[in-house]
């Protein structure tokens, strides 16, 4: 008896088979993960939510962000050289300043001279592009569309009736034009000022984030974080510059073929060049209907091609240069994101829906890669995160990464070091 039953045990207790226990353990990885999606899904959903019902400081926080983005390098650099960080942050914003005086000074004689030319020419502008819409409308078969011409859109405005239905309108939407300048106002006072208290405190602020961090996740989560802010970082300054390039290249551009209103458009174009894909195809689209106005079909193509130039331009040398650590995002993915942020949160959607999907795809891909491939943080995130660093300064970044994680791991308790790991300026 006692020997059958010595017998029956190794049976039921018999191991299941390597490949039955490995299929057990992916499918276990693969729930934890989608779960862990779940949640970063309906946690980035409550923010969402919180942000609506507080939109008016969502515009203040994002300029905010942007600022200490864009500053913190330049502060950064100030204080290894012995200066202290308050007057390092002063001198940076004075910096800033400084240069934006020193553009607008540059600009603002022909900003000042086109605008006006405009507004002396808009008759005729006006009369021109009607006769051109009605052109191509017709050269496509529709019925015969007759717009109003500039006496009979001036003869409107001055009817006593249709000044009173303007006024009416005027009247419904003061309050909303109020809330704007107040919230314009609001933004561009208050964010300097929330930028320029978080950079002197910044330190102290990352140490306080660090230790809030549990130690069994500490050295993870302060890797991603690292590379994450380098992503979106080196994202947000090299939107910055871009835009400025690509708006002295249209600029020049429609100078040379002789386009009028050529700076007012150049600056036009570089502004939407924050927002991707958009900078060139407004430059390109508003130098082509001037072209055709003001000139002739042959500057209007000549300003299309200028268009197209300083799109591959950017496309295949600047923006791969500039943006030296990026997430690829495909084409169709970006077109998709941006009209979804349009949708929920206007122009600031807009602004944000690149940098919160390069997020989204940081975050999703390192758990998916860790937690269900098994890949090492390096390896996960090097292959989310693309870089045009030279290959001997990527393999050293690598390099210093993975010591940097085995020094993270051996000493786990020294919040000091720990937090010099996520800062908003490193890349």
């Amino acid at each position: 008896m006692g020997t059958e039953a010595e017998a029956d045990t190794p049976a039921e207790t018999e191991e299941a088979p390597p490949a039955e226990r490995d299929l057990t353990a992916l499918i276990t990885r693969v729930g934890i993960s989608a779960w862990s999606l779940v949640g970063a899904a309906v946690l980035i959903w409550v923010l969402l939510q919180i942000l609506a019902r507080l939109d008016i400081l969502l515009a203040p926080i994002v300029l905010a962000v942007a600022l200490i983005y864009v500053l913190n390098p330049v502060v950064k650099f100030l204080t290894r050289h012995r200066t202290p960080r308050i007057i390092a942050t002063f001198l940076a914003f004075l910096g800033m300043l400084a240069l934006i005086a020193a553009f607008g000074a540059v600009v603002a004689p022909t900003v000042t001279s086109q605008a006006s030319e405009l507004a002396h020419r808009f008759p005729e502008i006006y009369e021109e592009s009607a006769v051109q819409i009605e052109d191509i409308i017709d050269s496509f078969g529709f019925e015969e569309v007759d717009l109003w011409s500039y006496d009979e859109l001036r003869e409107f405005a001055q009817d006593p009736e249709a000044q009173d239905q303007i006024l009416s309108v005027v009247w419904d939407r003061l309050g909303e034009v109020t809330t704007g300048l107040l919230e314009t106002i609001l933004v561009f006072f208050l964010a300097p000022v929330v930028a320029f208290y978080i950079l002197v405190d910044l330190p102290r602020v990352r140490q306080e984030a660090v230790a809030l961090i549990p130690k069994p996740h500490k050295a993870e989560v302060l890797h991603v974080s690292r590379r994450l802010g380098g992503a979106i970082g080196g994202f947000l300054r090299g939107q910055v510059l871009v835009a400025l390039i690509v708006g002295i290249m249209t600029s020049v551009g429609f100078r040379i073929i002789g386009l009028e209103f050529w700076l007012i458009i150049g600056m036009i174009a570089g502004f939407l060049n924050i927002i991707p894909f958009v900078g060139p195809w407004v430059g390109g689209i508003l130098g082509v209907t001037v072209g055709f106005v003001t000139a002739d079909v042959t500057t209007a193509l000549w300003a299309g091609l200028v268009a197209l130039i300083v799109q591959q331009i950017d496309n295949h040398l600047i923006s791969p240069n500039v943006l030296r650590a990026t997430v690829s995002l495909h084409p169709a993915v970006i077109i998709l994101v941006l009209i979804l942020g349009g949708g929920i949160g206007g122009i600031w959607g807009v602004l944000l829906a690149v940098p919160i999907t390069a997020v989204i795809k940081i975050l999703a891909g390192h758990l998916w890669r860790t937690r269900v491939l098994g890949q090492t943080w390096e390896d996960a995130l090097e292959a989310i995160i693309e870089s045009s660093q030279p290959p001997e300064t990527l393999l050293e970044e690598i390099r210093g990464s993975r010591q940097e994680r085995e020094a993270i791991a051996r000493s786990q308790t020294s919040d000091g070091a720990e937090a010099a790991g996520n800062d908003p300026g490193d890349e």
